[in-house]
């Protein structure tokens, strides 16, 4: 008689932890559950492939309660996303150093003038037109690595003032600063990034000689501190970012960094290199993280959702509707870390200094008493207070970056693919803090470019 194997029973808790869950999908109904029962629930942070384990953790899964954490700064410090446990990612954009982040938000709202903003959205809109018109005909492509994929990192080498041969370092950049394979850990988006030095600046070369050779260790990595840990994964990158903004005194062109490395810093003096690690940082995660994670993760909802595309083509006015609610329904941004900075209590329940917060965005984002039928895609949904890219103080710096490409990119694709659909299975990132999709095939039916679109605007 064959004895029958009998599943080991997951709970909940583990279940949302374990960045093996989120290669099937984000477990929305673990999720529910949790919220429904406790609106903070402890985790416990078991060893992770080889990594070991951790003290452990609360999670916050209410949309009133993340609101609550993420908008208060003093009471909850922003801290390195997933040092033990946490995925493969190791730091995202939304739990940058805080200092760091007070001196960008002060400075970057004066580099975004109007003139730069409208300059940027018409490089975009016609970065999107020209990526979506390369596979138009072509009636197949894997939306995800030849299309999501390629608009953020144009958009912020077109920002940061990186010339288009160099565009390549952010790529890889951008893979290191959310998923670099460590010991034990998978890759993240791609394995490496091929160096193009046969036609980069020389900026480019000198920071691919300083480029790590090899896997981090894990052990390492978890010992270090994070800024250490940082310097010694990204000695090419601080490298570069000095080098362009040194350059960008010298050359000023119509770009962020112009901008700022002509800005006073402290008392007056110029702003320190550092300022431009962190900014470098910032964007190479929102390329990967947000970006990416987005624009795959809306392509997804429009093909799980037919009925919705064809709302959008009958009303094109809801374009931007829609673009909240991919956000909302996706969260490219699975949860962010924080730590008690005082003894404090969240949905009643005590939280002692010191301890670490993990606000899960995509349970609040499915929260329901603020989004009926959460599950329901609904490109007219309103009003749409979701928290995809954060809340209060520490919102994402690059929100309006981000709406932005994401609106340029489905305008595009609209207008270019009629009778959208899967043509293979979608393939999802290993990682329970960046919700990605390192594959997604389509196919469609070309339809021919409105003479209006892609383009008509100019800088």
């Amino acid at each position: 008689m064959t004895q029958r194997r009998v599943a080991t029973p997951v709970s909940d808790t583990d279940m949302i932890y374990s960045a093996d869950t989120y290669v099937r999908g984000v477990p929305y109904d673990a999720l529910a559950r949790l919220r429904g029962s406790t609106p903070v629930v402890w985790i416990e942070e078991r060893p992770v492939d080889h990594g070991s384990a951790g003290p452990g953790f609360w999670a916050v899964l209410r949309h009133a309660d993340a609101c609550h954490v993420l908008q208060n700064p003093k009471l909850f410090a922003a801290r390195g996303t997933a040092d033990k446990g946490l995925g493969h990612g190791r730091g995202s954009a939304p739990a940058a150093d805080p200092p760091a982040r007070s001196r960008l938000r002060r400075r970057l709202p004066r580099a975004f003038g109007a003139r730069t903003i409208d300059g940027l959205a018409a490089r975009i809109e016609r970065r999107a037109c020209a990526l979506v018109d390369a596979v138009a005909e072509k009636g197949e492509a894997d939306f995800a690595t030849e299309i999501a994929a390629e608009l953020p990192l144009l958009s912020f080498a077109d920002l940061l003032g990186i010339p288009e041969t160099d565009r390549w370092l952010l790529s890889d950049w951008s893979d290191r600063v959310t998923g670099r394979p460590v010991t034990g850990y998978p890759v993240g988006y791609s394995p490496e990034v091929a160096a193009d030095t046969a036609t980069c600046t020389e900026m480019a070369r000198r920071a691919v000689a300083a480029r790590p050779q090899g896997p981090l260790d894990s052990a390492a990595a978890d010992s270090a501190e994070p800024g250490a840990r940082e310097r010694n994964e990204l000695p090419d990158l601080r490298l570069y970012a000095g080098e362009l903004a040194e350059y960008k005194r010298r050359h000023p062109g119509e770009d962020l960094m112009t901008v700022l490395v002509h800005q006073a810093g402290g008392k007056n003096g110029p702003v320190p290199v550092e300022e431009f690690e962190n900014l470098f940082r910032l964007f190479a995660a929102a390329a990967t993280d947000t970006v990416r994670g987005g624009l795959s993760g809306g392509m997804l909802a429009l093909l799980k959702n037919p009925a919705e595309v064809e709302r959008l083509r009958a009303d094109p006015g809801l374009l931007d509707a829609a673009v909240e609610e991919m956000l909302r329904w996706w969260s490219p941004v699975i949860c962010v870390d924080r730590t008690a900075a005082t003894d404090t209590v969240v949905g009643n329940v005590p939280v002692r200094k010191g301890e670490r917060l993990v606000v899960w965005l995509a349970s609040a984002n499915r929260d329901e008493p603020v989004f009926p039928d959460p599950a329901r895609f609904d490109v007219g949904r309103a009003p749409n207070e979701h928290v995809a890219l954060g809340h209060g103080p520490r919102a994402c710096l690059g929100a309006h970056l981000v709406r932005m490409q994401m609106r340029a990119m489905f305008a595009a694709v609209l207008g270019r693919f009629d009778a959208i659909e899967p043509a293979g299975e979608a393939r999802r990132l290993r990682s329970n803090v960046h919700n990605g999709i390192t594959h997604l095939p389509i196919r469609w039916n070309p339809r021919s470019r409105p003479s209006e679109a892609c383009g008509a605007r100019t800088p």
